[in-house]
């Protein structure tokens, strides 16, 4: 039986970081569950009540989202993972397996790369990394998204989303290709939950400042990349979201990687099919046959 999830938060030398988690009885395994943008934890809401079957599952909102502190800077994800580090380290927990969809996997690659010995297990979850790939997904000539430049362009995108985060957050929810694949997967009142973080005081300059710090990440990723990631790597790739460009980039990055991909799913993997990705992400951890 999974446990009942319960929500905190962790006062770090930075701010406070708020999370959920959720316990088995007799955890195998500590998984750190990292959201995407433009969400929060609750992302994961699915997900966790399965995982925590048997694993000890902790999802926080990253700095600047949610409940979590909103920073003046320091969003590049060599920073964001160091705080992630010590609110782990704050929390008595030495070994982990860890697990980042969408930009939440640029920060949990941050995190694999700086700490190796701390983390058992890496899942990477419809994302891409600056210097490894991120480029093409950037580049509008060739299909790529038009939101990294706009998320990078300044005060100008908060002046233009305040007050329409709902319109704005739907747009990526629903858009085609690329949002989810079952339009009934999310619901609207879902997405307010999504909306109404991102009005809250500080919250847009945070989300469109972990765009703007990419270059900077480029930097520290093509330094990492020299050492491949030596823990088991898994990337999950959706059908109708990244494809098999998740695991393209992870291969560049990481010695021993296997590959899962999605039917009938769009980018928004924890949401739309949160059964399948816990059993892919459980059997992964736990070393069970594909």
């Amino acid at each position: 039986m999974s446990s009942e999830m319960v929500c905190g938060s962790q006062r770090l030398s930075t701010g406070r970081l708020a999370y959920r988690r959720a316990t088995a009885a007799n955890p195998k395994q500590v998984v750190l569950l990292l959201h995407g943008w433009p969400q929060t934890s609750w992302a994961w809401r699915h997900v966790m009540p399965r995982l925590s079957q048997r694993f000890d599952v902790i999802a926080p909102d990253l700095p600047g989202f949610g409940d979590s502190w909103k920073p003046e800077g320091g969003f590049d994800k060599k920073t964001i993972s160091r705080s992630l580090h010590e609110f782990v380290e704050a929390l008595g927990i030495e070994r982990l397996a860890i697990v980042g969809h969408d930009l939440g996997g640029h920060v949990a690659y941050a995190y694999a790369a700086q700490w190796p010995d701390t983390v058992s297990h890496f899942v990477f979850v419809e994302s891409s990394l600056p210097a490894f790939g991120q480029e093409q997904a950037m580049d509008v000539s060739r299909g790529g998204s038009w939101h990294f430049g706009f998320n990078m362009a300044g005060d100008i995108s908060e002046s233009l989303v305040s007050g329409r985060e709902f319109l704005f957050v739907n747009h990526f929810v629903r858009r085609e290709n690329v949002g989810v694949f079952d339009p009934e997967s999310i619901s609207d009142d879902e997405v307010h939950v999504y909306a109404r973080a991102l009005a809250r005081p500080g919250a847009l300059r945070c989300s469109f400042s972990y765009y703007r710090a990419l270059p900077r990440d480029r930097e520290d990723n093509a330094v990492w990349g020299r050492t491949p990631l030596r823990m088991p790597a898994l990337a999950v790739g959706a059908r109708w979201g990244y494809g098999p460009a998740s695991a393209e980039t992870l291969r560049r990055v990481a010695a021993h990687v296997s590959e899962r991909l999605v039917d009938d799913c769009g980018h928004y993997v924890p949401e739309e099919r949160p059964d399948e990705l816990a059993t892919i992400i459980g059997e992964f951890i736990a070393g069970e046959p594909a």
